[in-house]
């Protein structure tokens, strides 16, 4: 993997156990890790502004999760679809391989991405200074479970392709629908280029995720952040969920934003989550 700077991008494949994983990474080796974990349907790109911002103090990796981006689907021994066990399980072996070579790492999790970050503290209780949810619940609301399962049939029927424009729709803000249309095309054009069963697999596992038990968080920093118009994890969503965690777990809710706010917000976002390291986690100084 090619190393230039501490700002520039570090991108390439990496080997963890038998699955071969496409990672992004800003920062120097040894600094301490924020490990981000993307939603259904995002990769890497979901975090550069995040990863450059902190790329002076902090080595942040970004990866495409297995059969999303460049990352090929997961070998689970034969079984059909997307599996949060086994991934979950695959991302512990990485981020055991990161703390190896720096003081601590801290996960944000997005959307999905949230769920395997909880999956990951369950399994390695010591592993996390710090979790960062982004649009994120421990499972998704009925209201998205429905959103998620139509979707799926109508990749089925017309490709996904004719979904990215909905797709779109229900994940950026009005205002940035009305303002931005570069951003969302881009994002339409981007989810478009998936490949489709990789897609509707990771789907179907996320609208039958049932939440389980929280793992032990009582040494865990703990920031939850959502946009004001996000409709799968809706701000009196996250606060309950918020509740349900430490009892010094911040909760942020951005204005404009719908489920993407690293990609509405990306100067505010890349602040909020800066300041958490730096007040909340105690490896970062």
């Amino acid at each position: 993997m090619a190393r230039s700077s501490e700002t520039r991008t570090q991108c390439g494949f990496v080997e963890v156990g038998t699955a071969r994983l496409y990672q992004e990474a800003w920062g120097a080796p040894g600094a301490p890790v924020l490990l981000c974990l993307h939603g259904l349907g995002g990769g890497t790109h979901f975090f550069g502004a995040v990863g450059a911002h902190l790329a002076g103090q902090r080595r942040t990796i970004a990866i495409d999760l297995p059969g999303s981006g460049l990352s090929p689907t997961l070998d689970t021994g034969g079984l059909a679809g997307f599996s949060f066990d086994a991934v979950a399980d695959l991302l512990v072996m990485l981020a055991r391989t990161e703390h190896a070579r720096a003081p601590a790492v801290c996960l944000l999790g997005h959307s999905m991405g949230a769920i395997l970050a909880l999956e990951m503290i369950r399994r390695s209780q010591e592993l996390a200074a710090g979790l960062i949810l982004v649009g994120g619940l421990p499972e998704a609301l009925p209201s998205a479970r429905q959103r998620i399962r139509e979707r799926i049939g109508a990749i089925r029927r017309h490709g996904i392709a004719a979904v990215g424009t909905e797709a779109a729709t229900a994940n950026f803000s009005r205002r940035s629908q009305r303002e931005r249309p570069e951003l969302t095309a881009c994002f339409a054009k981007l989810f478009a280029g998936q490949d489709a069963a990789a897609y509707t697999d990771t789907a179907s596992a996320l609208a039958a995720w049932t939440a389980r038990e929280l793992p032990p968080l009582e040494r865990v920093a703990c920031l939850a952040v959502t946009g004001e118009e996000d409709r799968y994890a809706p701000p009196d969503a996250v606060r309950a969920f918020a509740r349900m965690l430490p009892a010094r777990t911040r909760v942020e809710i951005l204005d404009d934003c719908g489920h993407l706010p690293f990609l509405e917000r990306p100067a505010a976002f890349a602040a909020l989550v800066a300041a958490f390291l730096h007040e909340r986690c105690a490896w970062v100084d």
